[in-house]
């Protein structure tokens, strides 16, 4: 079950508001596929657990995190971000999906994600178009290897570019930023 919202004609949005979908795909997508491999593959090296390794050292280095709140850990830009406006949210307790989530983690939630996106519409001083892509755990996970977290991001670069796939990108898959993480995180932050 993948479930997001999206806003802007950019993305492909024909509506002239925020909407947001969900879809039912009878096979585990290709990127959950990657990120459960990747996750069993660091257990296995490591006998941790990926997201929540990612996420503390995230928050101790404190140089991407945007924004945080008592039940969500953190909203950071990742080190490897593929777009120039992207961000990743877990809730602090690991949850696997959705419906794992309390009354009190959704409430806080909202207005996390609300601060967000009025980040990202300060960025060019205009609605910025976006994917709010929810990341869950699959529910036949043996392993325990899910943890549920949103990826907000947007591909436009500046105010009136979008960030088109380069031929190292659109071809092979190796992405190039735009920008470093960090200089996105303080842009989020309202510091550049």
């Amino acid at each position: 079950m993948f479930c997001f919202e999206s806003r802007g004609e950019e993305i492909g949005v024909t509506l002239s508001h925020p909407h947001g979908q969900i879809c039912a795909h009878p096979f585990t997508t290709p990127r959950t596929s990657r990120r459960l491999g990747a996750a069993a593959r660091y257990r296995r090296r490591t006998g941790g657990d990926l997201h929540t390794d990612v996420l503390d050292a995230e928050r101790r280095a404190g140089v991407r995190v945007v924004a945080e709140n008592a039940h969500w850990t953190a909203a950071f830009v990742p080190a490897a971000a593929r777009l120039p406006v992207e961000v990743h949210l877990y809730p602090r307790r690991r949850a696997k999906t959705i419906p794992d989530l309390d009354g009190a983690e959704r409430d806080a939630f909202v207005a996390l994600y609300l601060d967000l996106l009025a980040r990202f519409d300060r960025l060019y001083d205009a609605p910025l178009p976006y994917i709010a892509a929810w990341h869950q755990g699959r529910v036949d996970d043996p392993d325990d290897l899910g943890y549920l977290h949103l990826q907000l991001f947007s591909i436009r670069r500046s105010a009136d570019k979008p960030k088109c796939l380069a031929g190292s990108e659109s071809g092979m898959g190796a992405f190039v930023t735009d920008a470093l993480p960090e200089q996105a995180a303080r842009r989020l932050l309202g510091e550049v």
